[in-house]
Formats: structure tokens, sequence, C-alpha cells
């Protein structure tokens, strides 16, 4: 069976760059989008082209590269904005409209009719400017109401929307409330009318609530590098694609090799670390030092992996320190040319965990060797 293409879609230089304190300069969004198409990203979400100034030069400088991907431009619900989005050379857009009661009647002090009125209007006129590409936003759906949205979604399908964004914009839904609006919405539609899935990570729920939406017949996942984006972010790249792919068994074309590379070339630019802890890029996830775990890898490369770290171009690493066990002493001395006995191995443990937890950090091989030469010789044994 042919599996299911998910459409990635990257919006580090709009939502990203959103998260306090973050600004990328030209060259910074130049590179990130080279990395990007480099790793088989098709759609970046580039930036807001109303801002002026630097902005609108950075983003007309790249929409004039024929080699970059497809850029989108972010827009409010106004036509001064989509003016200066297609003046700046995009053929691709977003518009921004509420659908919560708190967004439409208590922020903007609106209507439904108005929300479905002004999208109407805004996708006709971006068509008759030229645009190719035009998205529309739900924004706040998770707060919607349901008949309201149901409406809106028809609205979009029946003027030519390309798709509509289902924004989870304060991180308050739940997988199953994820599940069933997506369900809901796809009844209203035309079969290939599309969902994208926006997700902010707010109770840590993002990927979560992506793979619930993708489940439930959204084809399109909005991600950000390293997770970056208002409060606590939004659904991260480094997460997205190989939950989808790996555990879900769907496709994105995505180069995942890449995926450290720009992890590292994001938290470099933004001036964000990654915690070591990150599932998939952190430093440690693939590093073991527990007895049990490195006995277990040892025999079975599996039992404390769910998946190949080379998938990722990445690989595993075993290190000692205050938990290792007398497999991981023998495997990691043999790498540095001692070959010890088990029982040397077991005799060499007490050394090892001091040291570790007196450093309050893993023991190094070359002190490791150290430390076993000096015991073997408190023993009598030749090294």
């Amino acid at each position: 069976m042919e599996k299911r293409f998910i459409t990635i879609e990257d919006t580090t230089l709009r939502e990203g760059e959103q998260t306090p304190g973050v600004a990328f300069n030209e060259k910074q969004k130049r590179t990130i989008v080279e990395k990007l198409a480099e790793a088989n990203v098709k759609f970046i979400e580039v930036g807001i082209p109303i801002m002026g100034s630097l902005e609108y030069q950075t983003i007309k400088n790249l929409a004039s590269d024929p080699n970059v991907p497809t850029l989108i431009g972010w827009n409010r619900g106004r036509k001064e904005d989509l003016d200066k989005t297609l003046e700046a050379g995009l053929k691709a857009l977003h518009i921004g409209l509420p659908s919560s009661d708190i967004h439409i009647k208590e922020k903007f002090n609106k209507s439904y009719d108005w929300v479905i009125e002004t999208a109407i209007e805004l996708v006709e006129y971006a068509k008759k400017q030229g645009a190719e590409f035009i998205s529309v936003s739900a924004e706040d759906m998770g707060r919607a109401n349901s008949e309201f949205l149901k409406r809106y979604a028809r609205a979009l399908a029946k003027v030519g929307a390309s798709r509509m964004r289902l924004s989870d914009t304060v991180g308050c839904l739940m997988p199953s409330q994820v599940e069933n609006i997506v369900k809901m919405l796809k009844k209203e539609v035309p079969e290939d009318f599309d969902f994208q899935v926006h997700m902010h990570n707010d109770f840590n729920l993002a990927l979560a609530n992506v793979l619930a939406g993708v489940d439930a017949g959204a084809n399109q996942v909005h991600v950000t590098i390293n997770g970056l984006g208002d409060r606590a972010g939004l659904a991260s790249f480094h997460q997205v694609i190989p939950a989808l792919e790996s555990l879900k068994g769907y496709q994105t074309d995505i180069n995942m090799k890449k995926i450290p590379e720009i992890s590292r070339l994001v938290s470099e630019y933004s001036k964000l670390p990654v915690a070591g802890n990150e599932p998939i890029v952190g430093e440690h996830v693939f590093t073991h030092e527990s007895g049990i775990h490195v006995d277990g890898m040892l025999k079975v490369k599996e039992s404390f992996e769910a998946f190949d770290p080379e998938m990722l171009g990445r690989k595993h690493e075993f290190v000692l320190g205050k938990h290792s066990g007398s497999a991981a002493i023998q495997y990691i001395l043999a790498q540095e040319g001692l070959d010890i006995s088990r029982d040397i191995a077991k005799d060499i443990i007490p050394a090892i965990r001091e040291v570790s937890t007196i450093l309050g950090t893993h023991v190094s091989p070359s002190l490791a060797v150290s430390l076993a030469k000096n015991v073997m010789k408190s023993k009598s044994l030749v090294v």
C-alpha cells in the first residue's frame, strides 16, 4: 500500500522569529532557507512583508531567487497586507483570520459573518492580483464554535482557497479534540480540500496534536526548527518528521539526516541552546551510561533505542559514569586497547563511581584506563 504523503511547511522565519528576543538578519534567513531546501522542504513561510523596512527587503530578495522552495508571506486580513506580499514577488500567501468568540467578538468586536465575508473577499482579491496559493487561518480554532467552523470551512472551499490552517493558537487542545475537529471539518468540504495543523506547545501536546490531526485527515503540518515560536513555541521540525515517518508510517520526503545540522544552525542564530535531553537532536539522546542499558545494547542494539540514530546521521555512544556496569567498562576499555575480564571490570566499578561523583559528570575513556591500571596494580595484576 502506498504511504500517505504529508506536506511539511516550515515557519521558523515567521512564527519562529516571533520568539521573544529572536531576530534573523537577511544572511541568516537565506542560510536557513538554503538548509531547509537541502532537507527537501518544499514550503517555507518566510515572514511578514507588511512589516516593511529590512523585513520586506529581505523577503523581496529571497523571492527573486528561482532556486528556493515556495515562499509564503503571512498577512493580516487586510488588502494592503496582500498588496505588499505580492509586491515583494511572492505568489503564495497566508491570511490570518480569527475563529473563536474570544478573538472575533471580544478582541475585534466583529461577527461570524464578518469573518466569512472578509475571507471570501480577500481570497477573491488575491486571486485577481495573481496569487497562486492562498491559505487562510482559523485562528484559535480550539475555542471556536463548531457550527461556525463548519460554515467557515465550507466557504473557504467554495471560494477556492488552497487550504484552511487550523491553528491551536494557545495550545489548549487535547489530541482527541484535534481529531474530532479535523474529522468534523473533513465531512464539510470536498475530499481534495486540504487542512493544515498549526499546533502550539503550551501544554507540551503539540506533537501529539499534530499526529492526531494527521490521523484524522489533515495532509499538511506547520512546524518550526527547535520548536521556536510564541510562548512555548510550535510543533518542532525535529520531532514531527521522525514521528510521522517512524511511528505512523507516513511519507514526508524530508531528508532526516539534515535535521541535526539545521537544529544546530538555528540554535546558533537564535542564541537559544538545545537541551541535552531534547528528543531527536539533544546531545545526550543517543548516549548511554546506565549499566543495564549498555549491557542490553551490546547484546541487542534495539533494546534501549526506539529507532536507529543513523536515520538522522547520528550514532549511539557509551560513556562511563556513576551508573555504569561491568559490561560497559569492558567495552570502553577494549576500545582504548585495554582488554580486561568481567571480574576485573567489577573491581573497577567503585573507582569509576567515586570519580564520577566527584567530577559531577562521566569519566573520560583515558581517565578510565588510568583508573583501571591503578586498580589492577593494587591487586598485583600485570597491566
